[in-house]
């Protein structure tokens, strides 16, 4: 590593569009990403930080650098391109990031009409089963595309499809950087806490995750299990106890 660090810390959560006033979103606050990079201002380093982050998030007091992006593809573009324009030794991966996107938004009578068009296509000879054609009407079904959806609606149909996983960019992209991922789970034993962020760890090849669950995240007891290569790990309890924690072991 170079005299000045450069550390990419992303923090928030991210949101999908519904329409021009309503998005799916999650509970990421950017509490700890900030800790974190306040964590990494009081070490005795030189460090440049960049922090991605939703517009909402809680952001670090200091000389940071900023990025806003609140939904995976604009997290995900955001991403490669500091990677680009910067090699990163650190990178901090704690960002929320929604683990579907937003295909379609339609309604029953839209999804109904289309279901009925399909089999009636298929009475005339067409090769597709029944259950591919109304799969395919399920899945891909004519959009509601006004900016605002009528509140008058009786109900919505919201299709969702699987997202990228942006974690799986960062060692192609900054192959040199200590990469420390999270992995959040809910009502979770500590043994599968472990198991859990050790499998991420070595499908994404990172050098750390950060494991911790639901219940604790919320309250003042934050408690994170930092897992190793190895698989041993250590814990920290509270956002600044954990903040340092990660901080320490990144620049050892």
């Amino acid at each position: 590593m170079g005299n000045t660090l450069q550390i990419l810390i992303t923090a928030g959560g991210t949101s999908e569009r519904i329409d021009n006033v309503r998005r799916i979103t999650n509970s990421g606050t950017g509490a700890l990403g900030a800790k974190i990079a306040e964590a990494f201002a009081a070490a005795d380093r030189d460090c440049r930080i960049t922090y991605i982050c939703s517009a909402s998030a809680i952001r670090p007091p200091g000389n940071v650098s900023v990025i806003c992006a609140d939904d995976i593809d604009s997290v995900a573009e955001a991403v490669k391109r500091a990677c680009t324009e910067t090699r990163f030794d650190i990178i901090i991966h704690s960002m929320a990031i929604g683990d579907y996107k937003v295909r379609a938004v339609s309604d029953t009578s839209l999804a109904t009409a289309g279901v009925i068009e399909r089999l009636s296509v298929l009475a005339c000879g067409d090769s597709q089963s029944p259950e591919e054609a109304i799969q395919d009407v399920l899945l891909s079904p004519a959009g509601i595309t006004d900016a605002k959806i009528s509140s008058d609606k009786e109900d919505l149909l919201i299709v969702l499809e699987k997202a990228p996983k942006i974690i799986a960019l960062y060692r192609g992209l900054a192959p040199d950087a200590t990469i420390i991922g999270f992995k959040l789970l809910s009502d979770a034993s500590e043994e599968e806490l472990v198991s859990a962020g050790l499998a991420l760890l070595k499908k994404n090849d990172c050098d750390f995750v950060l494991a911790n669950d639901m219940k604790t995240v919320r309250s003042d007891m934050h408690e994170g299990l930092l897992i190793k290569k190895d698989g041993t790990y250590e814990r920290a309890t509270g956002k600044d106890n954990i903040a340092k924690l990660v901080v320490k072991a990144s620049l050892n």
